[in-house]
């Protein structure tokens, strides 16, 4: 069985819940999945909110008048900024890679090096399927599903082992929801094609989060022809 790896970097509040039940393994503590069910959604929520705090105290972050927050924030208004009764806020990342990411508590942060390959209509695509992720609430189900959960001495990092066709799943499911989202807010949902032909090709003979592009592009335009 495969299985990816989700990494998120958080103070050390939730070990205090988990500790009774966790094993040592060298420099690393497993938590198991049996004391992992035993947290609430609130619980996956405050981690998450940890988490992108943490990534942000790392990041370099573009100012308020830096002009490619500027054109993330014209962008973001023509998208729904609040899901599941969470506001979602969005950073720009000062970074060279292409790429982007959310958290269950409504964090979407965009690296610079995403924004400068991408059109505005490719990046409400990518914002949208990033909305996907938290609208699903994909983070919540992969703490619930992980066959355990290791704390890292290593800037307390949080490894989170998903299986690989569950996290593959919750990719197509984010490329629905995106498309149906675009469709229905009028937007050109040839953004998620386009965005994904310019995307890092994910190679299949390797475990990874991400199906192969060719496959999500296939599955969007199936979508497509029955809307």
């Amino acid at each position: 069985m495969n299985y990816v790896i989700l990494i998120f970097s958080l103070l050390l509040i939730f070990v205090s819940t988990s500790c009774q039940n966790s094993a040592n393994t060298g420099s690393t503590k497993r938590i198991s999945s049996e004391t992992v069910k035993i947290l609430s959604e609130q619980d996956i929520i405050a981690i998450s909110t940890q988490a992108c705090n943490e990534m942000d105290h790392r990041a370099t972050i573009a100012t308020n008048n830096h002009a490619l927050n500027q054109r993330l924030n014209k962008i973001v208004n023509t998208l729904p900024n609040n899901i599941n009764n969470r506001n979602i806020n969005y950073k720009v990342y000062l970074n060279t890679e292409p790429n982007a990411w959310s958290t269950a508590n409504g964090c979407i942060r965009v690296n610079s090096g995403l924004m400068k390959l991408l059109t505005d209509n490719e990046l409400q695509a990518v914002l949208a399927h990033e909305q996907g992720h938290i609208a699903l609430k994909h983070a919540i189900k992969s703490f619930r599903q992980a066959p355990y959960i290791e704390i890292t001495d290593k800037a307390n990092e949080i490894v989170i082992m998903v299986k690989q066709e569950l996290a593959q799943q919750y990719e197509v499911e984010a490329d629905e929801y995106a498309l149906n989202l675009l469709l229905k807010e009028k937007i050109d949902p040839i953004g998620l094609i386009n965005m994904l032909s310019k995307m890092p090709i994910h190679a299949s003979e390797y475990p990874t989060a991400h199906p192969s592009n060719l496959h999500r592009m296939n599955n969007i335009l199936d979508k497509l022809k029955n809307k």
